[in-house]
């Protein structure tokens, strides 16, 4: 298995030296890119009053390290603000 990058800031490096795309965990050249769909619910009982994020990203997938990434969309992502700002 390849080795891991331990250095946080080196996990947001998406290209080698050599232009390719790489894991940001574990340098494979594995990542493979998937549709996905994904439910954000904020956590406790108090969470049960608030709404259901939907997402639908392209999530990469490391097949050999199991690392995956996704964005959060702009629309999305001012509900999750919005929500947390009205705890605050």
């Amino acid at each position: 298995m390849p080795e891991m990058k331990s250095n946080a800031a080196d996990l947001y490096s998406t290209e080698s030296n050599q232009g390719t795309t790489e894991c940001k965990r574990c340098l494979s050249q594995s990542p493979q890119e998937f549709s996905g769909e994904l439910a954000l619910h904020f956590k406790g009982l108090a969470g049960l009053e608030k709404p259901i994020v939907w997402l639908f990203p392209n999530v990469r997938v490391c097949l050999q390290c199991g690392f995956a990434e996704l964005t959060v969309p702009a629309q999305e992502l001012q509900v999750l603000r919005g929500e947390i700002s009205k705890v605050q």
